[in-house]
């Protein structure tokens, strides 16, 4: 059970249910179209725990997080949840309330508002899903501290 990693997900794009280390994106079907359409390998995208330890700030990394973005723009358009760069709201909600169970009003969800309108904005598509992104996993990790502990340790072994 301890190496089970529960990371409540938007609609699998960016989490995945286990794995050491846990790629952004990789349990979508998608991912390696994405990674293709992109011309992005799978060594230039972030793990999950690089992006909510901040180990993605690193000097030179500016290009790599772009890549990362435009791979997680391509899977929300893959799955209509966003349309070049402007987010589908209602359908990132459904989607995210049917994988998680998560209901307006509960902290995850609330989370995930903020995040939706924090970046809403941004016009850069692949800027915009980065940012996305990375503000929803680190509320995640502010909210679930022991699954993100768990889920570091395990990818440290």
């Amino acid at each position: 059970m301890k190496k089970l990693v529960f990371y409540i997900c938007i609609f699998d794009v960016i989490f995945s249910i286990e794995g050491n280390p846990i790629k952004i994106g990789s349990a979508n079907d998608n991912y390696n179209v994405c990674l293709t359409e992109n011309n992005v390998s799978n060594n230039d995208m972030f793990t999950i725990e690089d992006v909510v330890n901040d180990r993605h700030k690193e000097p030179d990394n500016e290009e790599k997080i772009k890549k990362n973005g435009c791979v997680i723009q391509c899977l929300f358009e893959k799955v209509g949840a966003m349309v070049g760069a402007e987010y589908n709201v209602e359908k990132i909600r459904d989607d995210f309330s049917k994988k998680t169970n998560a209901q307006p009003g509960e902290e995850i969800f609330i989370a995930l508002d903020n995040c939706i309108d924090k970046t809403k904005d941004l016009t850069e598509k692949c800027e915009k899903t980065f940012a996305l992104a990375e503000c929803f996993m680190k509320a995640e990790k502010r909210i679930f501290p022991s699954i993100s502990k768990n889920n570091d340790e395990n990818t440290k072994a």
